[in-house]
């Protein structure tokens, strides 16, 4: 055979080309057709022919190049050997895959060469299938694995449970999903499905949590009952006859698909198991697309757009589940923790603010102020502050420094840590009682100095005698009015110190016959203290909290997340020109945390109500008293800026 109509006719006639079909011809070209010749490439094959006055024309030749390189078309060049010759045909290998075929030639050997290139292109096929395949699995791999990381990363629940099902749906390409939590307790009469996420890429959902219970009436609860998947190719079909697709009996409520003009159709639901093989959660999937559907809009959409979820998709979900079923445990364990832990810290505040009950709420209010500074550094985008940022677990670790920063008050004697004025109540008393008996004793001798007189005949001496004794009791009085003003932690007013000196410094005598001063020398040192209510020992156990807090705290094990609790909180009375206690650190050394918390809890200090001591203070006074405090180089000026320019204090004033 040599020419084209020599061919036609053959595959027409000749039965030695019965797998050969011809479906088209033009001017110098035949098209052939052959089922597939090997098991894995399952669409026709197309060969055509084209002799020399089709592939010597670029122009002519140009459509069947491309088309040979589309996967399932096979160009195979005719002529004479002169024609080869000629050099044209092999330059053709360049363009594409092209085979040539030598005339004249036997049938047979054109039925060999046909078919030789016929299993070629099927090689062909295959391996471009099967490197699309490894390249998907590549790509799935790569998924579960960056999955992986990302579950092991992620601790809010809520996330997680979004990136859960993302992943699954974009590795089985699902068009939507949701996915349910496990509540309750170990018992199954007890246990309930709490709804908590969904997703669909075609209808906006209007999605709401809701709980359900664990039976085999619904999917999700047989997945739980069963710890097996359940696949349904069809939900729309589940009841078709004789196709056995509905062993479960479930009944599909079409009222969400009529809500939103959708079709529940292919549906995979996978358990979520966790590592004491428990199942603890749901993922649904819901439509898989069929390929080259990316939404599903029309209704048509969803008769050809959706395809079951196949085997590998079930392969995919179920070791995404187990992943998913592992980080959620971990997830749930960590937020038992986390609230064990809070439980603890503000357990302690109680325990603190027990002791000293004027204070109370006043470690909340510095954990709310530092905490709303550090957020409002995190917006900055000027100043020394524009690069630093919290992360959740960082806010936390500033919350519970906070939250404990006065946790060290424990270990100061109660009676210090209260003290309201400047004497103890008890010494108070003491000179109540003693000038009492001064004052008795001054009226007894009165009385003893009237008797001589009257038996002496000294008459006239009786008024005098008064007088005198009336001069004493209202001096008296008036060192007492003194002593109690004094008494008051206010700064003591011109004189004060002499005065309170003076009368320490005077003495009566017992109905024993003993000498005593009227101020013993730790109530004189007591009264006589310029600012406040404590001694200077007594201001020295006071600050001696922050060592307890950092020695306490450092006792506790944080762990890697909230190890530098011990060093914030310890630092929150640190100055940054190193006059803080109680480790006289200077600004660099100073935690940036340590440092918003001492501008947070100076204020709180200042504006909190009432106590025995002092009298709340109004925010603006104390915003000055803080502006006073940062030009004098006590305070970070950044820091404080922030905190006026972000009106932290109305955290705390609303």
């Amino acid at each position: 055979m040599t020419s084209l109509d020599d061919v036609a006719r053959a595959v027409v006639r000749d039965d030695r080309f019965a797998a050969w079909t011809l479906r088209r011809q033009g001017e110098g070209w035949l098209e052939l057709e052959t089922q597939a010749v090997l098991e894995r490439a399952t669409a026709p094959l197309l060969v055509v022919l084209a002799w020399p006055e089709v592939w010597r024309d670029p122009a002519r030749l140009a459509p069947h190049l491309v088309r040979a390189r589309s996967g399932n078309y096979a160009l195979m060049v005719v002529g004479h050997d002169d024609d080869f010759i000629a050099g044209a045909a092999h330059r053709l290998a360049d363009e594409g895959d092209v085979a040539a075929l030598a005339v004249p030639a036997s049938i047979d050997r054109v039925v060999l060469a046909l078919r030789a290139r016929a299993e070629t292109t099927a090689l062909r096929q295959v391996a471009a299938r099967l490197e699309l395949e490894l390249a998907q699995a590549h790509y799935e791999n790569d998924l579960l694995i960056d999955t992986g990381r990302a579950l092991s990363r992620e601790r809010d629940i809520d996330s997680l449970l979004e990136i859960i099902l993302r992943r699954a749906r974009d590795v089985t390409g699902a068009d939507a999903g949701s996915v349910y939590i496990v509540e309750g307790d170990d018992d199954a009469d007890l246990r309930v499905l709490r709804f908590m996420v969904s997703q669909n890429d075609s209808r906006q959902i209007d999605s709401r949590g809701f709980t359900m219970a664990v039976s085999g009436s619904s999917i999700v609860g047989t997945c739980v009952m069963t710890s097996d998947v359940v696949n349904i190719p069809d939900l729309y079909r589940l009841d078709a006859p004789g196709l056995g697709n509905n062993p479960w009996g479930f009944v599909h409520d079409r009222s969400f698909d009529d809500k939103y003009a959708y079709q529940t159709r292919s549906i995979l639901t996978v358990p979520m198991i966790s590592a004491r093989s428990q199942v603890i959660g749901v993922i649904q999937l819901i439509t898989k697309r069929a390929r080259g559907f990316i939404r599903l809009d029309a209704a048509d959409d969803f008769g050809r757009g959706v395809v079951p979820f196949d085997a590998a998709s079930v392969a995919y979900a179920s070791s995404l589940a187990s992943q998913a079923g592992i980080a959620l445990e971990n997830t749930r364990l960590y937020d038992e923790v986390r609230t064990l832990f809070d439980g603890f810290v503000r357990a302690s505040v109680t325990a603190i603010e027990s002791r000293d009950p004027t204070t109370s709420g006043h470690s909340e209010r510095v954990a709310q102020l530092t905490t709303g500074l550090a957020r409002a550094i995190d917006r900055v985008e000027v100043g020394r502050y524009r690069d630093l940022r919290f992360a959740p677990d960082q806010l936390k670790q500033i919350e519970y420094a906070a939250l404990l920063h006065d946790f060290g008050k424990v270990g100061v004697r109660e009676h210090v840590l209260v003290k309201a004025k400047k004497l103890y109540e008890h010494q108070r008393e003491h000179i109540l009682q003693r000038f009492q008996l001064i004052r008795r004793g001054v009226e007894v001798e009165g009385l003893h100095q009237k008797l001589a007189c009257v038996e002496g005949g000294h008459l006239h001496r009786l008024h005098e005698i008064d007088a005198s004794a009336l001069e004493r009791l209202r001096e008296l009085e008036e060192m007492m009015r003194w002593i109690l003003s004094a008494n008051e932690p206010t700064v003591l007013e011109q004189g004060g110190f002499e005065r309170i000196a003076d009368i320490a410094g005077r003495f009566f005598v017992d109905p024993d016959g003993g000498r005593h001063p009227y101020l013993t020398a730790e109530e004189a040192t007591a009264l006589q203290i310029m600012r406040g209510s404590l001694t200077q020992d007594e201001r020295q156990e006071i600050e001696s909290h922050v060592v307890h807090t950092y020695n306490f705290l450092r006792e506790i094990p944080w762990g890697r997340t909230f190890r530098d609790v011990p060093e914030i909180a310890g630092a929150h009375h640190e100055k940054l020109d190193g006059t803080g206690y109680p480790n006289r650190l200077t600004a660099d050394a100073i935690p940036v945390p340590a440092k918003m918390m001492t501008i947070s809890d100076i204020y709180d200090a200042l504006t909190a109500k009432d106590r025995p001591y002092k009298k709340a203070m109004p925010v603006e006074k104390a915003l000055d008293i803080l502006a006073f405090d940062v030009k004098k180089g006590l305070l970070d000026d950044e820091l404080y800026r922030v905190f006026l320019e972000a009106r932290i204090w109305e955290l705390v004033h609303r």
